[in-house]
């Protein structure tokens, strides 16, 4: 399904498969026994789903483009997955090198390919070995596009972020035209609760982007509407609309731990004809 293509700044050397299988990184939770109900996909426009080995060599054969450089950084796992016969496993040590002024493995939605208002499901899993401190990290971010003029070193609109052992939805939003600065005229965290570990989170995010009263922000966990801001600013004021990245995203390291590992499994990214059923993980 991909249409698009990028200049990529980082090159990936081979990634050979890597099946690894470590203490504190075992699923409790079994995949679902039944096969998924058929969905109606007419409204999709990009989906990773993380089946095919090709991208055990190649990681940016699928839907969505790679931003690390590590060997480790990305695999295919076949012990750990919410549906199928694998899951992307996603990891992180501080002596990885920083990309774009931060510490990051995640797989990025190329940036001509958003639009104004659009759905999202994903899948998410922490193993026992994801020991989070009050250095937080982003584990999903909606990150804007600035204009010409603008600072490039801006925090995204909307993030998944973990620190405490617990889950915040983060939501900023500016009217600014042109912005200089990580400042913003809104910022609001929702608590989401305590880290859920060995199991899958399955995600399903719609959001209508705008930096006035005329925003949508929905987001279900496990089925469970979690967040309802309807007529709400959500972003920022640019021309162009947030791209999705997912994985795990580090500013800095704290001293409670040296390494993070995250799974992602069942994304997709539908148009606003879409909906909660044609995203959803598993259905």
């Amino acid at each position: 399904m991909k249409h698009f293509f990028i200049i990529l700044l980082f090159s990936t050397s081979a990634f050979s498969q890597n099946y690894h299988y470590a203490l504190g990184e075992r699923q409790s939770q079994p995949s679902p026994p039944e096969p998924p109900k058929e969905r109606n996909i007419n409204n999709l426009l990009l989906v990773e789903i993380f089946e095919d080995k090709n991208l055990d060599v190649d990681p940016d054969s699928g839907d969505f483009f790679s931003e690390f450089t590590m060997n480790h950084s990305f695999s295919l796992n076949i012990n750990i997955k919410r549906f199928g016969n694998s899951a992307a496993r996603f990891e992180l040590k501080n002596s990885d090198p920083e990309i774009w002024g931060g510490f990051r493995a995640e797989m990025t939605q190329i940036q001509t390919s958003t639009l104004d208002e659009g759905w999202y499901g994903f899948s998410q899993y922490f193993p026992d070995s994801y020991i989070s401190d009050a250095t937080e990290e982003v584990v999903g971010q909606w990150h804007d596009q600035p204009d010409v003029g603008e600072t490039t070193a801006r925090s995204p609109s909307n993030a998944i972020i973990t620190g405490n052992d617990r889950i915040r939805w983060m939501i900023r939003w500016d009217s600014t035209r042109i912005k200089q600065d990580n400042n913003s005229e809104g910022l609001h965290y929702i608590d989401l609760g305590k880290i859920p570990k060995n199991k899958w989170i399955d995600w399903v995010v719609h959001i209508k982007y705008s930096h006035t009263n005329t925003g949508i922000l929905e987001v279900w966990m496990d089925d469970v509407k979690v967040i309802d801001r309807q007529n709400m600013p959500n972003s920022y004021n640019d021309e162009k609309y947030p791209y999705f990245k997912f994985g795990v995203y580090k500013w800095k390291w704290g001293t409670a731990a040296t390494q993070r590992v995250i799974y992602y499994d069942e994304v997709r990214i539908g148009d606003k004809n879409s909906s909660y059923d044609e995203v959803k993980p598993g259905y």
